[in-house]
């Protein structure tokens, strides 16, 4: 989820929740202000009637007066003065209206009077829709427009952040392509680019000192192996050995032969991590995948191994000897880790390769699969490098690679684009 995307989802709900709360408010407090207004207006027309019933002897005459409803009944009792909101019938409109209505006891000659006095709240209540239906649309406004200048304050302000984050998405030490993280207007963003830069530059180091080690210590091992490899020879050559001696000398050729991949397999990545692979053209994987079958084939009827081959014209563009040690190893690791008559199903279509086969009933770790010297099994012969070679080519010829286990089969798909 994208930091824009999940600041809108913080912040939109909590907005929306101000705005409703806002508004009801704001109509509540209105509504209060407008009905307090009308009271004061209901007391203002009792002290009128107080004064004319005062100057005149007689209550002014009970009916409708200026939109007023006024009622005189005689009481037995005080009532304290209140306020009530209440409902009549108009015989005209043949509806009901809400009416503001003040009650209160008056004395007038030693005896004691009930006055009501009521007021409609159309005029009232048509007021204060109004007048909170401007605060709503003023705070929907405001909010709206907050929104929008957030939404592109933030996006100019975090500009910085995410040209960081393009430039680290295809970052790879060793890469050829640099870098280079310019300063900024904001003091955090120069402090995150500053710490990434010493971090680059640190990792460009080490990897540096790594790869050259790797590549010192593979060419380097060919020379003694070479000189081994010819000793060993000579010592076979002659006679009187025992056969204690002749298993020993078989088992150091087996472990010389492991040293020999070894260093012949680092030397490759060293290659293809420096980029010495660099030509490439248009290749047709189905020749280049019938060929490795013919190759295999000796092995497979040895082993007892069915293949079943599905194919349709394929193109990749890429470096032929990559492609080539490619398709070499994911064969061979699917013959190597097979069973007897075991399968090998290989489904060639125009942009993807899928090589499947039984072997070993658990999966191999898909954290860990294409990791360097990594072996499902501790005691296995190999030195562990072939998927991370197979891997390392894919990234280099930019094909996409996928491990599942499936109907008790090891599969591997590639998927590319021409």
């Amino acid at each position: 989820m994208k930091l824009f995307t999940r600041y809108n989802r913080i912040n939109l709900p909590i907005i929306l929740g101000i705005f409703i709360l806002s508004g009801i408010g704001c109509y509540l407090w209105i509504n209060h202000l407008l009905i307090a207004d009308f009271d004061d207006s209901l007391g203002e027309q009792a002290q009128k009637i107080a004064l004319y019933t005062h100057k005149n002897g007689n209550f002014p005459k009970p009916g409708l007066m200026d939109d007023w409803i006024i009622t005189y009944q005689p009481n037995n009792r005080i009532v304290r003065p209140y306020y009530e909101t209440t409902e009549r019938y108009d015989p005209d409109d043949k509806d009901s209206s809400k009416y503001r209505t003040l009650y209160y006891t008056y004395n007038k000659d030693g005896h004691y009077y009930l006055i009501t006095i009521s007021k409609s709240l159309e005029a009232l209540e048509g007021l204060s829709r109004s007048v909170a239906m401007i605060t709503m649309i003023t705070l929907l406004s405001v909010i709206i427009v907050t929104l929008l200048l957030s939404h592109f304050v933030l996006r100019k302000l975090w500009r910085p952040f995410y040209h960081t984050l393009n430039l680290l998405r295809d970052y790879k030490p060793g890469s050829p392509k640099t870098v280079s993280l310019s300063e900024t207007g904001t003091e955090e963003f120069n402090f995150m680019n500053t710490r990434i830069t010493d971090m680059i530059r640190n990792t460009e180091k080490e990897y540096a000192i790594l790869k050259e080690f790797t590549e010192n210590a593979s060419h380097e091992m060919q020379t003694p192996i070479s000189i081994i490899r010819t000793k060993l020879d000579m010592i076979v050559q002659g006679e009187n050995l025992s056969e204690q001696q002749s298993l020993a000398m078989e088992s150091t050729y087996q472990s010389l032969r492991r040293l020999t991949n070894l260093g012949q397999s680092l030397l490759l990545l060293s290659k293809i991590e420096n980029n010495q692979f660099n030509s490439m053209i248009l290749i047709d994987l189905e020749d280049k995948v019938k060929d490795k079958i013919i190759q295999l084939e000796d092995f497979w009827q040895e082993k007892q191994i069915t293949v079943n081959f599905k194919y349709e014209a394929a193109r990749i563009k890429a470096n032929p000897d990559l492609i080539d040690i490619l398709l070499n190893n994911v064969l061979s690791n699917a013959s190597r880790h097979n069973i007897k008559k075991g399968i090998i199903d290989i489904n060639l279509k125009q942009h993807e390769l899928i090589v499947s086969n039984t072997g070993s009933e658990e999966p191999i770790d898909p954290e860990r699969i294409f990791t360097r010297f990594y072996k499902q099994q501790q005691h296995s012969t190999n030195n562990g490098l072939g998927l991370a070679i197979i891997k390392q080519i894919c990234d280099h010829s930019q094909i996409k690679i996928n491990y599942q286990f499936i109907d008790h089969q090891h599969r591997f798909s590639f998927i590319w684009s021409i």
